[in-house]
């Protein structure tokens, strides 16, 4: 790191994420280091830079060999802002849960591996009744943002999603019936998971993460988050061609 830079960083200050007020949070590691930050930051808006450490890192923008240049343009404010939905999730007795920039999980509990769930997942619009959009026997339901597109729910084969659109994927995981296929739904619906009553627990993962378990009859509602996460860009790419390149 050059003097110029080293000069305007306080390397005594300390502050704790989600709590002090900071204007720029830098990330070194790959997706899941960046995706634990967000949880941190809750429901702050605090842009963050993310320094890629590791083979893939989709989120990440800055190589490792970069990162004197991005402080540069960081500190010069050669940059531009991106703005990627979040999803909101709620369920009974949960209690404040982070917005999640991949996706939610519902998926057959460790102690019920090789057994099948029961899942209905319902989409519920103002003003109109609720409507059933997927039944789900198998190993679960993955309800993802776009840029969480490539995640999960691209292995499970759901669709690759433009992450600056605005969507709600719902990927089924490895349904048994053939019919039970992805589906892409508007922003504005809420969307519930339902537990058939029939159905052996499962478990909720937010963004890789285990979270709960829910008992047959339970829910989990996922909706847009009204805040979404802001991530400082410095490098015009190829979002696609950057997908195919680290799916290799």
């Amino acid at each position: 790191m050059d003097s110029r830079t080293k000069g305007l960083i306080d390397w005594l200050r300390y502050f704790s994420l989600g709590v002090d007020k900071v204007d720029v949070v830098a990330v070194v590691g790959g997706d899941g280091t960046i995706l634990r930050t967000m949880h941190l930051l809750r429901d702050l808006e605090v842009p963050i830079l993310t320094i890629r450490h590791g083979k893939r890192g989709f989120l990440a923008d800055v190589p490792p060999h970069d990162f004197t240049l991005a402080i540069d343009r960081l500190l010069s404010g050669v940059y531009s802002m991106h703005q990627y939905m979040r999803l909101a999730v709620q369920t009974e007795g949960a209690g404040n849960i982070p917005y999640i920039l991949n996706d939610a999980v519902v998926t057959t509990s460790s102690d019920s591996r090789g057994k099948v769930c029961r899942l209905r997942v319902m989409k519920h619009s103002h003003g109109s009744l609720p409507e059933r959009v997927l039944t789900v026997v198998g190993d679960g339901v993955i309800t993802s943002t776009p840029i969480g597109s490539t995640a999960y729910s691209l292995a499970a084969g759901g669709p690759i999603v433009d992450p600056l659109m605005e969507a709600i994927v719902v990927t089924p995981l490895a349904p048994i019936s053939l019919c039970s296929r992805p589906v892409v739904l508007p922003d504005y619906v809420k969307v519930t998971v339902e537990v058939g009553g029939d159905s052996h627990p499962v478990e909720l993962y937010l963004d890789g993460v285990l979270f709960l378990r829910l008992e047959p009859g339970s829910s989990v509602t996922i909706s847009k988050a009204p805040k979404p996460a802001r991530v400082i860009r410095f490098f015009a790419e190829d979002y696609f061609s950057k997908v195919f390149e680290r799916c290799l």
